[in-house]
């Protein structure tokens, strides 16, 4: 038996919205998005109806126009613009907002890094020090002061410092057995000889002055001169620098939060003792609260408008300021890779970087 077809109506959805937002979210954005557009972030056709989808458009432009593509090359994360810096379940946000009186007066700029980059230096420095036996620590200095600007940075002091701890409680023979004691016997002589003494004015001088024989030398220099330009001016954005007048009960959160997730992984070679301390670390992060962003800039909406103006702009230099300064980061680490593998090739290794992002770290193959 064949039964009587039906009628269906597939509804017309030309025109209609994909997101709507409560009235918590569009005040606060439409504040926002006044100012963007005082500020020429924004433009008027930028305008579809809702202040949200107005600041995401001007936002994501500026983004764009501050090398974000370039930037995403290597660094997998994510800046946005939130009313919030604690992670909320839908409860949670819905008995927020219900015993909110008014709109919200805050929102943030946040940043963080969902996977931290993987970058094999060791290779990198054996070159540069080809060139100049300071110029390895000339530029591990510089390269890691800028990057402490935007992110966690990981590296061989990390390493020396989760190894220390996890000595203390080892026997002679355990510690024969275990990874710790090569932190420190794998650190290049070339930084170790001079990375307490190398501080950041005489590397960068160093660095200006310096005429590299080599074309991969000159790139690797001038980026990181370019980078270094880009930051000027600039300082770590962290959570905690936020003051619990500017949000209400931040000081117990951090109390309770961990610290941010690292952005990078700095090695020397692959799986060396720094990756395998990190990998350790890495396994428990975020076991016992949550991981603070790497950046959090606070806008206080509640200002008179040329006051709100200032400090919108002051913000949205600092998000410019990282965006560019980490693409020009994202050439210098993709040239660290490709001596790093052209080592590997030269001494028949393969690469053992996993091709999907992890905990310990990410590439594209």
């Amino acid at each position: 038996m064949i039964g009587m077809p039906l009628d269906v109506t597939f509804p017309r959805l030309k025109g209609v919205r994909w997101r709507y937002c409560s009235r918590w979210d569009e005040g606060p954005a439409a504040v926002l998005g006044m100012s963007l557009l005082r500020l020429g972030i924004c433009q008027l056709n930028d305008w579809s109806g809702s202040a949200v989808d107005f600041v995401e458009r001007g936002f994501k432009r500026f983004c764009s126009q501050n090398q974000v593509a370039a930037a995403k090359k290597v660094w997998v994360g994510d800046l946005r613009i939130t009313d919030s810096l604690f992670e909320l379940t839908e409860q949670e946000r819905n008995q927020v907002e219900a015993e909110r009186e008014g709109m919200s007066d805050h929102l943030y700029l946040v940043g963080d890094y969902e996977a931290a980059a993987s970058i094999p230096i060791g290779a990198t420095g054996a070159r540069l020090e080809g060139e100049h036996p300071l110029l390895p620590a000339a530029f591990y200095q510089v390269f890691t002061t800028n990057l402490y600007k935007w992110m966690r940075v990981y590296d061989y002091l990390d390493a020396q410092e989760h190894a220390e701890t996890w000595m203390e409680d080892l026997n002679e023979d355990e510690l024969e057995a275990s990874v710790y004691r090569k932190v420190d016997a794998e650190i290049p002589a070339c930084i170790k000889r001079h990375s307490r003494t190398f501080k950041y004015k005489r590397a960068r001088t160093l660095l200006q002055e310096i005429r590299p024989h080599t074309s991969v030398t000159r790139e690797l220099i001038r980026y990181l001169l370019e980078m270094d330009t880009h930051g000027r001016g600039h300082e770590h954005a962290w959570p905690g620098q936020i003051s619990d007048k500017d949000l209400p009960g931040i000081d117990d959160w951090l109390a309770d939060a961990e610290y941010s997730r690292p952005g990078c992984v700095i090695t020397w070679y692959e799986n060396d003792a720094i990756n395998a301390c990190f990998d350790e670390e890495a396994q428990h992060m975020g076991e016992n609260g949550p991981c603070q962003p790497n950046v959090a800039l606070p806008i206080r909406l509640d200002k008179p408008s040329k006051e709100l103006d200032e400090e919108v702009r002051r913000v949205f230099d600092h998000a410019g300021a990282m965006l560019r300064s980490l693409a020009s980061a994202a050439k210098i680490v993709e040239l660290i890779r490709d001596l790093y593998d052209e080592y590997l090739r030269e001494h028949r290794i393969e690469s053992g970087l996993p091709v999907e992002p992890g905990a310990a770290c990410v590439r594209d193959e």
